[in-house]
């Protein structure tokens, strides 16, 4: 599902007012709900965004603005995460000659050499 609003800089009719005037969600089969903000609220279904658009756009005063994906971007960030430790992150940021860095070289673990 993916959420959205209209945002109106002009209002003609002087019912639902300018700026975040509506807000909507796009189900997985393309169909959306409009639910309006103003002092007249009502729940509105259509077949698609497009109907939205062509019905409320209102010769382009009014804009649909698409809401970040936070859930998404929250599992893309934990997966990419996952494999960072706090150690990795530390390394990179400090001093080369600090004594911080001159600790943590005598924590790493010694490499192994397998003989051939």
């Amino acid at each position: 599902m993916k959420c959205f609003y209209l945002w109106r800089t002009k209002d003609d009719s002087g019912v639902s007012g300018t700026g975040r005037v509506a807000q909507g969600f796009i189900a997985d089969n393309g169909k959306v709900s409009l639910f309006w903000l103003s002092e007249h609220p009502s729940v509105t279904i259509y077949d698609n965004i497009g109907e939205v658009k062509a019905i409320h756009g209102h010769s382009g005063s009014t804009e649909v603005r698409m809401e970040p994906d936070f859930k998404r971007a929250f599992h893309e960030m934990k997966s990419a995460m996952s494999e960072i430790t706090l150690m990795d992150v530390a390394v990179n940021r400090l001093p080369p000659a600090g004594a911080a860095q001159g600790i943590l070289k005598q924590k790493e673990p010694e490499k192994v050499v397998e003989e051939k």
